[in-house]
C-alpha cells in the first residue's frame, strides 16, 4: 500500500505533464494551421491583385499605342498627330489599381514603387495629352477664325511645338517604365504559377 501511493502520485504527474504537453502540441499545430491558412490566403489575395493589375495596364496600353502611341513615334512634328479627342486620367481606366491602393502598400518596397511610379507617369501623360489636344483645338480655331491673328498663330504654333516635343520624351519614358512593370508583373505570376504546380518531395 505504501508502494502504492508515490506510484499513484508519479502517475498522476506523469498524466498532468502528458496532458499540458498534449494541449501545448494541439494549441501550437492550430496555431500553425491558422497561420498558413492566413499566408495561403493573403497569397491568393496579391496573385489576384497581380493578374488584374496585369490586365488593366496592358489593355490600356495596348488602347493608348493604338490611338496614340504609334502616330506620336511616327510624327516628326505635333501637326503630324491626327486630331483626336484622347482619352483622359480622369476617366475611371485605372479602377483596379485606383481600388488596391491599400494592398500596394503590403508589397515588397521596390515592387511597390515600380508600379506606383508607372501608373502616377501613365495618368500625367494622358493628362499631358489631353493638354496637348486642348492647344491644338486652339491653334486650329485661331488659324480658320475670322480675324486672322498671323502673330497669335506662330505663338499657338509654337506652344504647340514645344508641347509635342515634351510629349514625345515623356511617351518614351513612360513607355520603358510600362513596358517593365508588365515584365515584372509577368514574372512574379510565373513565378506564383511555378510555386502552385510544384511538387515537393519529403524524404
Amino acid at each position: 500500500m505504501e508502494n502504492l501511493v508515490p506510484s499513484l502520485i508519479v502517475g498522476l504527474i506523469a498524466a498532468l505533464i502528458g496532458a499540458v504537453v498534449g494541449s501545448k502540441a494541439v494549441a501550437y499545430g492550430q496555431y500553425r494551421y491558422a497561420q498558413k491558412r492566413d499566408f495561403d490566403a493573403k497569397s491568393t489575395q496579391m496573385i489576384n491583385l497581380f493578374q488584374a493589375l496585369n490586365a488593366e495596364l496592358t489593355a490600356l496600353w495596348e488602347r493608348y499605342m493604338a490611338v496614340v502611341g504609334a502616330p506620336l513615334e511616327k510624327a516628326h512634328k505635333g501637326e503630324d498627330l491626327p486630331e483626336a479627342v484622347i482619352f483622359t486620367a480622369t476617366h475611371n481606366y485605372f479602377s483596379v489599381y485606383d481600388n488596391s491602393a491599400q494592398l500596394l502598400g503590403t508589397l515588397e518596397p521596390e515592387a511597390g514603387k515600380k508600379i506606383i511610379e508607372t501608373y502616377i507617369n501613365f495618368k500625367a501623360l494622358l493628362d499631358e495629352l489631353y493638354n496637348y489636344n486642348q492647344i491644338a483645338l486652339k491653334h486650329r480655331d485661331v488659324r480658320l477664325g475670322a480675324n486672322l491673328n498671323l502673330y497669335e498663330v506662330n505663338q499657338v504654333r509654337e506652344q504647340m511645338e514645344n508641347y509635342y516635343h515634351l510629349l514625345k520624351k515623356r511617351h518614351a519614358q513612360v513607355k520603358g517604365q510600362v513596358l517593365l512593370t508588365l515584365e515584372m508583373l509577368k514574372e512574379f505570376l510565373s513565378l506564383a504559377d511555378q510555386s502552385r504546380t510544384s511538387v515537393q518531395v519529403k524524404v
